[in-house]
């Protein structure tokens, strides 16, 4: 996916958002703003994800800041793990299990923050978390569902940080319908996105596995999952065609959507279309809940 004319004004508008978060005085957010408008200006018509990458990078340099969201993604996991029973609750009360975990997953996707046009705040997700579960699904459900019953491989690409708690309730239900599943997550912090080293840890703070039951293994330091930046790992995975890859979020829609066509038969992304270049792309309403294959 490139740039649409509402990338560069979300960019720039999460730029300040940012610059907030890590607490940069006008004197240093200014300057911060110039250097990400010279690059853009540099890169029209690039991949978002890897323009916010950029972003990310000037932030983190100009602030001395390697994770601005770091409390924003602790309390998102808070949030996430005392709704746990009620994802559980709802699994539980489901005849379609993998219809349910779909859904699970889709709805898990709306933690995110300093998207324009999506608001989000973790206390508010508490009381909406149940009526997501039943939003109406934009895509091919059933075939999503006819693979994830058929491949015995899954390589699931994680998101945001809140989102990943319930990441990991569906990916135990997944091993213990006897899939084996890899997780792919950031190599150092980017955006809200979970870590591999989170990852890890939310599994052992959860108590969800033994040691041998996931590999989480780390993707890269960008935006999404762009193949000139992945790790070795997570590169043989993606290109395995006995893999099934589950793709969560914008970031992997609009990096791995340049190259999807490699992945076909066997791609899943699981979103919440949260702005309207990504719902246009799609071909469906801004804030739509999306399972598609490829």
């Amino acid at each position: 996916m490139r740039m649409a004319s509402h990338c560069y004004s979300c960019i720039l508008d999460r730029c300040l958002f940012e610059a907030d978060l890590a607490g940069m005085a006008e004197g240093e957010r200014k300057p911060a703003v110039e250097e990400l408008l010279d690059y853009m200006a540099g890169h029209k018509g690039g991949v978002p994800a890897l323009v916010g990458t950029e972003r990310e990078r000037i932030i983190q340099r100009r602030s001395g800041i390697a994770d601005p969201y770091e409390s924003l993604k602790a309390e998102s996991n808070r949030v996430a793990a005392g709704l746990l029973d009620l994802a559980r609750e709802f699994y539980d009360g489901e005849e379609d299990k993998i219809e349910a975990l779909v859904r699970i997953a889709a709805a898990a996707n709306s933690m995110e923050f300093g998207v324009k046009g999506h608001d989000f705040d973790n206390s508010s997700f508490a009381g909406l978390f149940s009526q997501t579960l039943r939003e109406s699904l934009h895509g091919d459900l059933e075939e999503v569902k006819r693979r994830l019953r058929e491949f015995s491989n899954i390589f699931y690409l994680t998101d945001n940080c809140g989102e990943a708690v319930f990441d990991i309730f569906v990916i135990k239900r997944l091993v213990e319908m006897g899939k084996r599943v890899v997780v792919g997550s950031k190599s150092a912090p980017i955006l809200n996105d979970v870590t591999a080293r989170e990852m890890s840890l939310l599994c052992d703070s959860l108590g969800q596995f033994n040691e041998a039951a996931v590999e989480v293994t780390p993707t890269g330091d960008v935006v999404g999952t762009a193949l000139e930046h992945l790790h070795g790992r997570a590169r043989s995975i993606l290109s395995d065609p006995g893999w099934m890859i589950l793709a969560k979020g914008m970031g992997n829609y609009e990096t791995i959507s340049e190259y999807e066509e490699r992945l076909k038969g066997r791609l899943v992304y699981i979103l919440r279309a949260k702005c309207q270049p990504v719902a246009d792309e799609i071909g469906v309403a801004r804030g739509s809940l999306v399972v598609k294959s490829v």
